[in-house]
């Protein structure tokens, strides 16, 4: 605690200290010695007296010096500071930033208490406190963080004004940015008392990692840092649903689809809860949990969904200490059995068909059934495509094409940035110069190839040399179902002759070859994605069709595609920005729902030819969201979830005495009114004058008791009998 003084010039007076030492040195008396041999009584009585008044005077010496010291330090006003501002005397005005924890985790409540409202509460009395020359500024410690006043204010009541109005958001915590905002702030204001005030729960997992990471013994001492910490120590029992997913990549309108429900006891005790599954607001499953100390379960529940388009689930548990955790949400795309297109090349003789598609139609539909099935699928030769509506396929293959009509690449390309998937697989027939004149070069921003062909390579008649695949993308959903080594590996088959291709500079290398060249190349073009395989579908190129891993991988590249159509979110946090593109033509407008029932136009921002990009951060709100985009011949619907971070469900607090450099106010139940004056204490100090005028008081008493008092009661005192 650092100490300083009001009227530091009076402490000159600290010199009249000289004054009783002189006067106690210079009228000292000097005994007279007598000379009688024959009494020897008188000798020692001489003796006992002079080592009486010795301890008498230095007691009076040391009572003198002491009234002279208290009383100059009376008059220099001394106090004790339990911040760091020493540069800035008592009354000096104070400029500092109220940091407000509105984080998940303070929406626990605490014996019926909200810590959210206790918090706002104290932020409210540290306000009161400002005098007329203060100034301050409030930020927000949720995630991102949020300044409510990016100058200091010297307006109280509209600061205590944001305070109410503040809201709990449904995000974590975040110190570090929060006090980084604050101390922007401060540091280049001068003669002023500077302080930033702390009020959080103080939870582990959104202090951990500040306090290893921030260096806060860095900051300044001119700046006092505050905390003061909202809650009891011990954390309260919390159950949470910390996930809620679909087991399986499309769901089908009609077909059983599994669900499941990830919940969390963050206690040291034995929880029971109920669990309950909404589909559009009508209960399905009501399942009862019982949940020991710290566990973490998977709950499976099958859910059957009867109409096309995006249903809403939410999963919900009993109410305990922190409501917000105990909801979570999930948007869903309900499909029909998906219709698959191949564009195959021509017969070769008049009744025997291609055999280029043989393999892929066999891994979508082996059995070309119509019913109970995933994927629908049609063939046509590409003279056949003109007069064809495209909208009503979900993915478009072309199986070694040599050309197609200028009718139909326009269509296609459209097709393509409204949101629909194209493979394309290369073969003997394929025309690379045709490829790459009429998929890009005259198709300016709408190109549909994601890789510009360049030459053949290898030799698939005489085998004599072959490639693998490498490099293979185990994070797209492509290649992720065989990350697991039991699902096969896909390095394993041969291919003797492939395209060699340039990537375009946006598009993803999913796939490389063994000397390093691209083997799969895919681009998202709008709403849609492309998909190039540098080889064919078949056998003639490769024999990776006769493997067990090519069925699989057909269907994960289908499915990939389709459950990233339109909006790539599944679930994101409070206050994150998507963005999607749209096709411009005939667009008329864009509306967001959010889980208040509330509709927004959304703004648009024209992105390349043909395109809009369309952006918002209006996500803040935990729950079920829905974009509709409205053309003149049909309407886009889709959504997406907002959840809070699962970590946050965690109300474990960290050690306050590991937090450096904080200065923590702690508070008893019922001292509530209390804040003020403590706050008081840190940023003026306490003025010692009054104790030492009271000291000066008690001294003066004792010296002048002192003096009138006989020696022997006084060496009685000290030695606890009478000397004769």
């Amino acid at each position: 605690m650092p100490f300083y003084f009001g009227n530091p010039l009076f402490l000159l007076g600290l010199f009249g200290v000289a004054v009783p030492i002189y006067l106690h040195l210079y009228y000292r008396k000097t005994p007279v010695r007598k000379f009688f041999p024959s009494l020897k009584l008188i000798k020692l009585s001489t003796q006992t007296l002079m080592n009486r008044m010795k301890l008498k005077n230095l007691l009076l010496l040391i009572l003198r010096i002491c009234v002279i010291a208290f009383l100059t330090m009376a008059l220099a006003k001394p106090f004790i500071s339990f911040g760091g501002n020493l540069e800035t005397g008592s009354g000096s005005p104070s400029a500092f930033v109220v940091i407000l924890d509105n984080s998940m985790s303070m929406g626990a409540t605490h014996r019926g208490i909200s810590l959210f409202n206790a918090a706002k509460s104290k932020a409210i009395e540290i306000l009161d406190g400002m005098g007329p020359y203060d100034k301050a500024s409030i930020v927000l410690m949720n995630d991102p963080i949020d300044v409510l006043f990016q100058q200091l204010s010297w307006d109280k009541n509209e600061l205590k004004e944001a305070i109410r109005n503040t809201n709990l958001s449904g995000n974590g915590t975040n110190p570090h940015s929060a006090l980084l905002a604050a101390l922007k702030m401060l540091l280049p204001i001068k003669s002023f008392k500077k302080s930033v005030y702390v009020i959080s729960d103080v939870t582990k997992t959104g202090w951990k990692n500040f306090v290893e990471n921030f260096d806060l013994e860095k900051i300044p001492h001119e700046i006092d840092l505050v905390l003061v910490p909202i809650g009891e120590e011990g954390a309260p029992p919390n159950t949470a649903i910390s996930d809620l997913a679909l087991d399986t990549p499309i769901v089908l309108k009609g077909r059983s689809t599994p669900l499941r429900t990830t919940i969390s006891n963050f206690s040291s005790s034995q929880q029971k809860t109920m669990l309950s599954i909404f589909i559009d607001g009508d209960k399905k499953h009501e399942i009862a949990i019982d949940l020991a100390p710290n566990e973490k379960k998977r709950v499976l529940a099958s859910c059957t969904f009867p109409t096309e388009g995006v249903s809403h689930v939410r999963a919900s548990l009993g109410g305990d200490s922190l409501p917000a955790d105990d909801s979570r949400h999930l948007a869903v795309r309900v499909l029909a059995p998906q219709k698959v297109l191949i564009i195959h090349p021509p017969r070769l003789v008049e009744d025997k068909e291609s055999p280029d598609d043989l393999f892929l139609r066999f891994a979508l539909n082996p059995l070309d059934k119509r019913d109970k099935t995933t994927f629908l699928v049609e063939r046509r030769t590409a003279e056949e495509t003109n007069t064809l509506d495209l909208s009503i396929y979900t993915c478009v293959f072309l199986v070694n094409i040599r050309q197609l009509t200028l009718e139909f690449v326009k269509n296609l390309s459209s097709y393509l940035t409204s949101g629909g998937n194209v493979v394309i697989f290369s073969g003997s027939r394929l025309d690379p110069d045709w490829y790459n004149t009429h998929l890009i070069d005259e198709l300016g921003a709408s190109y549909i190839l994601p890789a510009r062909l360049v030459r053949r390579v290898g030799n698939s008649v005489a085998k004599n040399f072959a490639y693998q695949m490498t490099d293979l993308d185990i994070g797209h959903p492509v290649f992720k179902f065989f990350s697991d080594e039991t699902n096969g590996d896909v390095s394993k088959s041969q291919i003797y002759e492939f395209f060699q291709v340039e990537p375009q500079n946006t598009a993803l290398v999913l796939a490389r070859l063994s000397h390093g060249l691209p083997a799969i190349v895919e681009e998202q073009r709008g709403q849609g994605r492309v998909m190039l395989v540098t080889f064919s579908a078949d056998n003639s190129w490769t024999d990776w069709p006769l493997k067990p891993t090519f069925l699989p991988f057909v269907h994960q590249v289908v499915l990939g595609m389709i459950s990233r159509g339109g909006l790539s979110y599944d679930s994101i946090t409070p206050q994150t920005p998507i963005n999607f593109l749209l096709r411009e033509e005939g667009l008329q407008k864009v509306t967001l729902e959010n889980p208040d029932g509330e509709k927004i136009d959304l703004p648009t921002r024209k992105e390349g030819s043909g395109l809009i990009m369309v952006s918002t951060a209006e996500t803040e709100k935990v729950g079920f969201y829905k974009i509709t985009a409205t053309w003149k011949d049909k309407t886009w619907v889709s959504a997406f979830s907002v959840n809070s971070p699962p970590e946050e469900s965690d109300l474990e607090r960290f050690p306050i005495s590991k937090i450096p450099r904080f200065i923590p106010i702690h508070q008893k139940p019922g001292t509530e009114g209390k804040l003020g004056d403590k706050i008081t204490l840190v940023r003026e100090g306490r003025e010692m004058g009054i104790p030492f005028l009271w000291a000066l008081l008690l001294i003066t008493f004792l010296e002048t008791l002192l003096a009138n008092k006989p020696s022997g009661i006084i060496t009685r005192t000290l030695t606890g009998r009478w000397n004769t």
